[in-house]
Parts: structure tokens; sequence; C-alpha cells
């Protein structure tokens, strides 16, 4: 239905819940959004898939009020509504639930359930009090409603994300929502626990509730949505009933040609590993408990030769908090780190790097790059007092120069000028630019966490590509992921973590997904 014409049926039925007439929104010269047009019909889920950078976040902030098109309309039950701010976007119903969670670490859950909408009970005079009691009952009562069981005295610091993201949802039912706008929500989800989220929407839906789901992810694209709307460049490409599509045909609307897919994990299974001596040895590793973070409990393994170790875990078990020990950014409380024979259990940082060990920070934007640097800065930094780039203590920016290009060439990360900042190039861009510097410098081993976090599907074929060849090459791989798929991708062998201890160990030809997912959330951690 084209939403110019929208207007209620014979019956007085709503028929377009939220739509988008011909949107258009440009930064300067930049288009974002070129005529964008949508119909989300009620109590529908209706996907919106693309790269990055295609137009999907400036889309989502026109429709929460942040952003004003240019031209173009907004219809919310039928109706051509003026989305002034969020709080009007609100007050018709309009919530999201972001990637970052909007609740108050410090607070429990119950306090973050009823922030800037307390229950009250009135004294005399102006003074008032918040009345838990019937804050409690609300909590209670919805998270019957949508089969969550939360503790609502804990921190939402303590409590682990797939709860928080069940508060999140709760906290906007609570105020009425009834246009669901989620970004990416299965990022930190273990598979079970995805499982349980799509019951939630798909309990919402059919009680009325329609829904926006961001996502990359075409399985669950497929698996959760009826509609689905594939943006690129700014424009709607393709529009299709889930029903009478195929992912395949997603795929191409999303890339439109531009490359492959990533490698699928029967492809991965199909592969025989090549390894040879153990280059990363790792035993009865322990930390000391520090604020904000996850103690390692007697973490132990060994890395060979051409081989790609996978870990899996749910986010905040420790994951983290081993790769920051391993690569020396993190003191170590007992046991030893052993890299190609020799201790590096307390080397810094650069004594690592200088030995062979190459990381890819799951931060890139505050970790991995100086963002306001040039991007030619960026792909030489570590290199500058080497040859040929420094000889004799004498800089020599033509070879600077050249070795950046060739650098950035190698792996094909797309960019304007040199001198251009390394935060003007796309999320997909920035990551290749950062394995363009660790790679460069031949590492025998890389330390890889979340290499595809927040990367279109031409991005993550890439990184694949290039972990893969560097694998084939001889080169040594621990991959931290919370993207399964990506671990049954490329791993030979995969290891589970939950509570900051190693679980259970598998090969990828043997590997089973919904035994992962249950070894991922049996410990403490992943209790609600």
């Amino acid at each position: 239905m084209n939403v110019r014409n929208a207007a209620r049926d014979e019956t007085g039925q709503v028929s377009v819940r939220l739509g988008a007439d011909r949107l258009c929104k440009s930064y300067g010269s930049i288009e974002a959004n070129r005529d964008i047009s949508i119909t989300v019909a009620p109590g529908e889920i209706h996907a919106i898939v693309g790269e990055n950078g295609a137009g999907k976040s400036t889309l989502m902030r026109m429709l929460q009020g942040i952003e004003q098109p240019d031209s173009g309309r907004i219809i919310v039950d039928d109706q051509v509504v003026d989305l002034t701010g969020p709080q009007r976007a609100f007050t018709l119903g309009i919530g999201m639930v972001h990637q970052e969670f909007m609740l108050a670490p410090d607070l429990t859950l119950l306090e973050n359930l009823v922030l800037g909408d307390e229950p009250v009970i009135r004294a005399l005079g102006p003074a008032s009090t918040i009345d838990w009691r019937s804050a409690l009952e609300s909590g209670e009562r919805l998270a019957r409603e949508t089969a969550a069981h939360v503790d609502w005295s804990r921190t939402a610091r303590n409590t682990p994300v797939h709860i928080q993201q069940f508060v999140e949802i709760i906290r906007l039912l609570r105020r009425g929502t009834r246009i669901l706008i989620l970004d990416e929500p299965t990022a930190v989800l273990a598979p079970q626990q995805v499982d349980d989220l799509f019951a939630l929407l798909k309990k919402l839906r059919d009680g009325g509730t329609t829904i926006l789901f961001i996502s990359h992810k075409l399985r669950e694209v497929m698996a959760l949505a009826d509609q689905v709307t594939v943006i690129r460049r700014g424009e709607v490409q393709y529009t299709s009933p889930v029903a009478e599509t195929d992912p395949d045909t997603i795929a191409g609307h999303m890339v439109g040609g531009q490359g492959v897919l990533p490698e699928s994990a029967a492809d991965a299974k199909s592969r025989q590993a090549v390894v040879g001596d153990v280059v990363l040895e790792v035993s009865g590793l322990t930390t000391p408990i520090v604020e904000k973070s996850h103690p390692l409990h007697g973490v132990g393994f060994e890395l060979r030769k051409g081989e790609i170790i996978g870990l899996a875990g749910v986010s905040g078990n420790g994951q983290n908090e081993l790769v920051e020990c391993l690569v020396g950014l993190r003191p170590v409380g007992g046991g030893v780190v052993s890299f190609a024979g020799q201790d590096i259990t307390h080397m810094s940082n650069q004594q690592r790097r200088a030995r062979g060990m190459g990381y890819i920070s799951a931060d890139r934007r505050h970790e991995g790059l100086a963002l306001e640097a040039s991007v030619e800065a960026n792909v030489i930094a570590g290199s500058q007092r080497k040859p040929p780039i420094s000889n004799g203590g004498f800089f020599n920016r033509r070879a600077m120069r050249r070795a950046a290009e060739e650098r950035l060439s190698f792996i094909g990360v797309r960019h304007g000028g040199l001198d251009n900042a390394a935060g003007d190039l796309s999320g997909g861009n920035q990551q290749r630019l950062v394995f363009a510097r660790e790679i460069a410098s031949r590492p025998s081993l890389l330390i890889v966490s979340q290499p595809t976090r927040g990367v279109d599907l031409v991005g993550i074929a890439a990184i694949h590509g290039i972990l893969s060849d560097f694998r084939r090459n001889g080169g040594s791989v621990l991959l931290i992921s919370e993207e399964l798929d990506e671990i049954l991708a490329l791993s030979d062998r995969i290891l589970v973590m939950a509570d900051g201890a190693i679980v259970g160990e598998t090969s990828a030809s043997d590997a089973d997904i919904g035994h992962i997912g249950r070894m991922m959330v049996i410990q403490g951690a992943g209790d609600g």
C-alpha cells in the first residue's frame, strides 16, 4: 500500500501503524535518505536491513523525532504527524531499544523500570514519595505477560544482558509503547536467549504491537519477520513478505552485486587444518577481582601454527579480561602465558608485539584507531621508527606514504585521501584499516576480538577472507566473537567460556550450535 493514500479500511481499523512517505534527509552534500517510503501494518514485525551507511540509522532517528526530515511525511495510525522531538514520538507510542542499553548501571532494575515515570503516593503539601509497591506490581505483571524472570532488586550492572534487554522492553511497554524499534537486538545473546527474545516479540506482535527489527542476520530475519525492506545507499531497494523471498535474494539487494557473502559453516567444516607446533600456550591463568571486570578461573588452552581457535561465550563472561591478559594490557594474578616457547606472562604489550603478536581490539573507535588522525598515520602506527620509514634517525616521508598505500591496497581499504581522518571511513573500512596495520608487521599470531561487530555483509566477507588467508599462510588466530555463526564459519576448534572459565571444547567438524549455546548459558552468568 502506498502510504500517501493510506486510510482506515471499511471496518474502521488502522491500515498503517507507522509509515514513511518519501522521506529525504541530507547532511551537507551527503544524501543519507532519498525518497524513503515504507509501510508497517499493525501487529507486524517488519525487518529493516542494509549495509553500514545505507541510511537505516537516519531513518530510525527521523521516526523517533531525533532528526527532522528535509521533505516527506511520517504517518502514525493513518495520520500525518509532525515528530518535533523524541517526546512527541513517545506520546504517540513509538519506543526504541538501542544496541547500547539505556539502563542506569548502578540503579536496581525496579528503579530503572520507573525512572522518569515514577508512581507516587501523595502526601500533605507538595512532597511526594514513590509508590514502590505499585511499581513492583506493574513490573511483575509485565514480566509475567512477557514470560521474563526478573529479579527487580538486582542492579543493572550485575544483570545478564538478555535480562537487561527484557527490562528495556518491559519499561517501554509500561509507558504505552505500541511501536517498538529494535536495533540489532541479538548481537550479545546466546542462541537460547535469541529464542526467548523471538518468542517474546512474536507474542507482542500477536497482541497488536508493531515491531521494526533492524538486523544484518538474514537467518534471523527469515525466522522472525513478516515483511522485509532493504535499504541501500539511502534508498529503498526491495520490499517483500518474508514468506515470498529468501536470504540470497535479500543479500543480493543489500550488496548490489558488490561481492560475495561470508563463508558458511558448512564450507568451514569441509576444510582440513594443517597445523604445526604450539604457538600460544596458556596454563592456569587467573586474574584478581577488579571493579567492573570478571575474574578468570584457571584458564588453559593451546593454539597451534596454522590454526584458528574460536572462543564463544555470552558477553561479560571473562572474554575481554582474557584478551587483555594475553596481549599485556592487564596484570595476571596467576598462571603462565607462553608464546613461541617463551614465557611472556609479565611482558609488556610492546614486547609481545615485537615477538610477533598482533591484536585487533573489539573497540576500534577508542582502542584500535585514532579517529581524528589521518588514515596514513593510523595505518603506519608502530612502524614509524623502523626502516624504511625511519633510518638512522631520519624520517622518510616518501617511504611512509608508499608503505601506507601498499598496506591499504593489500586488503582493499576504501578511502579518500591519505590525509583524511580515519573517522571519516565507514565502519567496515575502519576495521580493514586496523587489519592492514596489524598484518603489515607480519605477526605469527593474531588475537582478534569481535572482528565484524558493526560491519556489513561485504565487510564481513572481506574480513573473513583476511583471517582465512592468514591461517592458510601459517598464521595462528585466537578469534573471540559473540557471533556463533562467525565462529562456526572460521574456527578449527571452538572453546566455550562461561563465568571466567573454559567450560567446553569441540572441533568445528563436530560442532553443534545448540550444545554450544547450552554451555554458554549453563553457568551462573547466564542465569536470570
